[in-house]
């Protein structure tokens, strides 16, 4: 069900580097994914903007930085990338499926260890997965849009350069720094940054063995965000912020698990 191929200087920019700050391609995607994402700050204080974060901000940042580098053929390439859906349909499967029986897990778990059991009405919403899900992937203001940056692009760069683990590591710090507007306006909690953190591993772990599908970690990115909506707003109080730890802890242990099944995988760090 995996495979990996080599991605090249070529297959992320499509010509020759170019000179001055298109040498360093993370670099300019990183500056440019914060600004871009954070130009709607203003507009969020003013009232007209309904989160100080634009989800498709890593995606505009991709794009903009494969046209510095690569100029239009870059950005074919790039785009190439985004739509190779080609990969065994039980990854797409499991993208789908997996975030609702990890976050029911989670939930569970959270009753076992003292939260307050949520009611037959609450549960009989569990519907508005499916609707929240798919909201998650046609709204363009909505988190699943930041997979064509991240996973699209910023990774397979650090898998040029570092091993699986060490670009993780590090794409793990950027993802959860460039939600810091939303952490200081409240709208995610603070210990919500382990989750994220935990949960990148998770994603290349998915990455990795699904030779590099975007479209998959689009899908199960979606899959996370719908299943969370409704499985978090069962809990209140210390209840919910348990169950942001406990999501944290289930991804650090699939991670740990998909890098103790593959070492190599994880220390050569394949381009995908």
């Amino acid at each position: 069900m995996s495979s990996t191929a080599t991605v090249t200087a070529e297959d992320l920019s499509g010509g020759p580097r170019a000179a001055g700050i298109a040498r360093h391609p993370l670099l300019c995607f990183s500056i440019l994914t914060l600004v871009l994402s954070w130009l709607t700050v203003i507009p969020y204080l003013l009232g007209v903007f309904p989160a100080p974060l634009l989800p498709c901000g890593p995606f505009l940042a991709a794009i903009i930085t494969a046209g510095v580098v690569g100029g239009r053929k870059g950005v074919r390439s790039y785009f190439r990338r985004l739509i190779q859906w080609r990969t065994s349909v039980g990854w797409y499967a499991l993208a789908l499926l997996a975030p609702v029986v990890g976050w029911a897990l989670v939930a569970y778990v959270n009753v076992l260890l003292g939260a307050a059991p949520p009611d037959s009405a609450q549960l009989a919403g569990w519907s508005s997965i499916a609707t929240a899900t798919l909201l998650f992937l046609v709204n363009p203001l909505t988190g699943a849009y930041e997979e064509p940056g991240w996973r699209g692009y910023a990774l397979p760069l650090l898998l040029r350069r570092h091993s699986a683990l060490v670009g993780s590591t590090v794409l793990g710090v950027m993802w959860t720094l460039w939600h810091l507007p939303m952490f200081v306006a409240g709208l995610l909690p603070w210990w919500n940054a382990a989750f994220l953190f935990a949960l990148t591993f998770v994603f290349t772990s998915i990455y990795l063995r699904s030779s590099g599908s975007v479209p998959v970690a689009f899908l199960l990115h979606a899959a996370v965000n719908g299943a969370g909506a409704f499985f978090i707003l069962l809990f209140t109080g210390d209840d919910r912020v348990r169950m942001y730890w406990l999501a944290a802890v289930l991804c650090a242990v699939i991670a740990l698990v998909a890098i103790v099944v593959s070492p190599d995988r994880w220390r050569r760090g394949p381009a995908v």
